[in-house]
């Protein structure tokens, strides 16, 4: 197997670390001419140089951690260089000339640490989650999957799944003999909890996913609200177009923000109107699209008029927040608004502005399971689990001890297999380069 290494740091910065996993290690480390013999989790400082041309290249420090406790499993050592592309790319060329080394191609390092048992799939996965988070709920949460808080829930069923298992396959090489009542007490008993188990951790809601990815806010209403000056209030820069024309905003305009630690793409849309322009119809109907699919809304009235559609009051739940805006600028307005709930509010004027932070983060919070800010159970964030979680709960409704004894037994095998597929373990070569091609080089 080559020897592999990457920059395994960003573009920012004044260090940048150069990464070398694989057998040949110590061979690149004297082709760099390294002075002495490197030792395990030690520091040693080293003038890094191309030994065929005597050429100094950079001062460095160089950290060894010996096959197999490293994170890949292989013999491992870590270069900190400064962050020069000229330095970076002259200890790349001195590497690839040496037989048997090569780059590290997007997720090597990983899939590695994942094929010599270092860490289970559902731990990689967790690596560019860690990664890319951009809020603390993200952070919690990555940090939580890579510590093999989730793994273990799956590994658990899995392991229960073959003792259940267990109790049939004594029997199938017996035909003649029946199951004892105890046997199938028991067998029925755990299939039934180990399902109930699964089926909870299905209902969440693909709160994990949310948070991974982000809570979908849909800001909505009639033209001319202010829209537009909610978003860019919210995100503190010029994210839309301001105007007193109505209908300015034609299409769906994004930003994404961190709210009470969430991670929450908020989408500023087009005014619900009745209108015959083709172009502002297409706007709309993204709108209501956006609406339906959002995990809040924040529909906008006008203090001066506001207009409540009949056929835009569906979009009202539970989820929603009304927002009565330009307070600054009404004498009065209709009883029914009251019933709404509304915060009033005036974006221009800047009143009564943080009552809607307030009632914004409470929402959020309130979408998120109870136990999160605790955060004491994992949770499903990638589809392919909740795919294979969905193919495990088939298979076991259809296991009964009713029918032939070796069809039960084979309903459990592949409901041990479909859970296998999460962690890695069971034969997944065909998505293992899927899985690990969406990382980053050096990871």
């Amino acid at each position: 197997m080559f020897t592999i290494f990457s920059s395994i740091t960003g573009s920012f910065g004044a260090v940048s670390v150069i990464r070398i996993s694989g057998s040949n290690v110590i061979q690149c480390l004297e082709r760099l001419g390294f002075k002495g013999s490197p030792k395990h989790q030690k520091a040693s400082f080293q003038k890094i140089s191309d030994i065929k041309t005597g050429e100094l290249i950079d001062e460095s420090l160089i950290t060894f951690f010996q096959s197999p406790n490293s994170f890949t499993g292989e013999d491992v050592a870590e270069i900190s260089i400064h962050a020069s592309p000229f330095i970076a790319k002259k200890i790349f060329q001195i590497l690839s000339e040496i037989d048997g080394v090569r780059l590290a191609e997007a997720g090597e390092f990983s899939k590695r640490a994942f094929l010599n048992g270092k860490i289970d799939l559902v731990q990689a996965e967790a690596i560019p989650d860690l990664i890319e988070s951009e809020t603390s709920s993200q952070h919690k949460q990555a940090l939580k999957q890579l510590q093999g808080e989730l793994g273990k829930i799956y590994e658990d069923w899995r392991f229960r799944l073959i003792q259940i298992s267990a109790h049939l396959e004594a029997y199938i090489d017996f035909p003649e003999d029946d199951l004892p009542q105890n046997i199938i007490d028991k067998v029925e008993f755990d299939v039934k909890k180990l399902s109930s188990e699964i089926q909870n951790h299905l209902s969440d809601e693909k709160i994990g996913q949310k948070i991974k990815g982000g809570l979908s806010l849909a800001i909505i209403g009639a033209p001319n609200v202010g829209k537009s000056s909610l978003i860019n209030f919210l995100a503190k820069s010029e994210v839309a177009i301001v105007s007193e024309i109505a209908g300015t905003t034609r299409d769906v305009v994004e930003t994404h923000l961190s709210i009470a630690g969430i991670a929450v793409k908020i989408a500023d849309t087009a005014g619900l109107r009745q209108t015959q322009d083709l172009i502002e119809k297409e706007g709309i109907k993204r709108a209501l699209q956006k609406a339906e699919n959002a995990d809040l809304k924040i529909f906008v009235l006008d203090a001066n008029n506001p207009i409540l559609r009949e056929e835009d009051q569906n979009l009202i739940d539970k989820n929603t927040i009304i927002i009565l805006n330009k307070i600054d600028l009404c004498e009065k307005m209709p009883d029914w608004v009251n019933n709404l709930n509304p915060i009033a509010i005036s974006l221009t004027s800047r009143i009564n502005t943080s009552n809607l932070f307030k009632r914004l983060e409470e929402k959020i919070i309130n979408i998120l399971p109870n136990n999160f800010s605790g955060q004491s159970s994992a949770l499903i964030t990638q589809e392919r689990y909740r795919i294979s979680l969905k193919n495990a709960v088939g298979f076991l409704e259809e296991f009964s001890l009713d029918k032939n004894i070796e069809l039960a037994a084979e309903d459990l095998r592949m409901t041990a297999r479909e859970i296998g597929k999460i962690t890695g373990k069971v034969d997944i070569e065909n998505i293992l380069d899927v899985i690990f091609s969406s990382f980053c080089i050096g990871k």
